[in-house]
């Protein structure tokens, strides 16, 4: 492992069927924004708009979905981050909680306990993170043990306890772990290239001339994933929402079972229009059961974060200042992190208020309420 200079930009339920602000909250709107995206299109069969060129710092829509795939815009980037507009407190809950400035209040384990987001075997990080947790060890003089934990409630729970001090938190649950267990976000998982999350897109035909921005689909024959889809329904509610456009009052949601389906609907005509999750789509195309030449997207999101890498607010400084050190310090791409993460073997600093606005916006529409009960993936 490499150490690198502490110069880091100051994370899951990533994926399809959970869970930058170009000076807004969502690419091509205001603090939900919907920013205009970006991408030159050439040829395609169809196609009849003339595409602006791309600049994926600062993107205007439309733009064919085969350009943006090219760009590699389905993830976020650290140009994503730091355009994100920043806010002083989250937009919904509480803010992050303050390292107590009685010492009596600071808590300073013998032992640091480290978790992993759940998952079906609770144990199978604990190799693959052991070059992350021998540098914590390292930075902060104290020996640190992988601690096992099999649902969210109960790793938010041991926070709270005090018994968890450093955790990987999914990307739903992290705001359950800032309100309710004294958790701390201050890391995101990002690849060499400082790739991170996925974006949710709005899709359409290359040549349907009706659509070419959100308030275009008022009317009109939509697509959303599945009721519990945080990409395919939830978030789309909040974010569509917050730009003036109400899934349900200003068209009719017709449930597609997912997003392979609900792109597929798109190109084959079932729909005018679909959200659906970047990095899921991306995948079809890759696959070759759709021609993204043949699709545009009028409208993007800022990227979602994906894992929150949280400690415990009332550790003590010098033990807080090691662990950040140990994330953002070392690069790992050469070790079996960057190998199980996809290649996402390097941590960037990140505010929480900020980087995770667009989960609060949905948490917010639909009302979440931050008590155990709710804590889903």
């Amino acid at each position: 492992m490499l150490k690198i200079g502490a110069t880091a930009l100051a994370a899951g339920v990533a994926g399809c069927s959970q869970e930058s602000s170009q000076n807004t909250e969502a690419s091509g709107g205001d603090s939900t924004d919907s920013s205009d995206g970006s991408s030159s299109g050439d040829g395609s069969s169809g196609q009849s708009t003339n595409y602006p060129e791309f600049d994926p710092a600062n993107p205007e829509f439309p733009q064919l979905m085969q350009t943006l795939i090219e760009a590699g815009f389905e993830t976020g980037s650290l140009q994503d981050l730091k355009n994100m507009k920043e806010r002083e407190k989250p937009r919904y809950g509480e803010p992050v909680q303050s390292t107590p400035s009685n010492e009596d209040d600071l808590i300073d384990p013998d032992r640091i306990a480290f978790a992993m987001t759940p998952t079906e075997d609770p144990a199978v990080y604990r190799d693959t993170m052991q070059p992350l947790m021998d540098n914590i060890a390292e930075e902060t003089g104290k020996s640190v043990k992988y601690f096992p934990l099999n649902s969210y409630a109960s790793q938010i729970e041991a926070m709270r306890s005090e018994r968890l001090h450093v955790a990987g938190f999914s990307t739903g649950p992290t705001p359950f772990a800032v309100n309710l267990a004294g958790a701390v976000p201050f890391s995101l998982q990002i690849s060499k290239e400082g790739d991170f999350g996925y974006r949710l897109w709005l899709a359409t035909q290359a040549d349907n001339d009706d659509i070419s921005s959100l308030e275009d689909i008022k009317g009109k024959r939509v697509a959303h994933a599945e009721p519990s889809s945080n990409s395919g329904n939830l978030a789309p509610r909040a974010l569509f929402s917050n730009q003036g456009v109400t899934p349900g009052d200003d068209y009719e949601v017709s449930y597609s079972g997912g997003h392979e389906q609900s792109i597929l609907g798109v190109a084959n005509d079932d729909y005018d229009a679909a959200p659906v999750c970047s990095t899921c789509v991306t995948r079809v195309a890759e696959a070759d059961n759709i021609d993204p030449t043949n699709l545009k997207v009028v409208w993007a999101s800022n990227p979602f974060p994906t894992t929150s890498f949280c400690y415990r607010y009332n550790l003590k400084p010098e033990i807080q200042e090691g662990i950040r050190a140990a994330f953002l310090d070392y690069d790992y791409s050469d070790t079996k992190i960057a190998e199980v993460f996809g290649g996402r073997g390097k941590w960037t600093g990140i505010d929480y208020a900020t980087v995770y606005d667009i989960i609060l916006q949905i948490q917010e529409n639909n009302d979440i309420k931050y008590n155990t009960e709710n804590i889903e993936g």
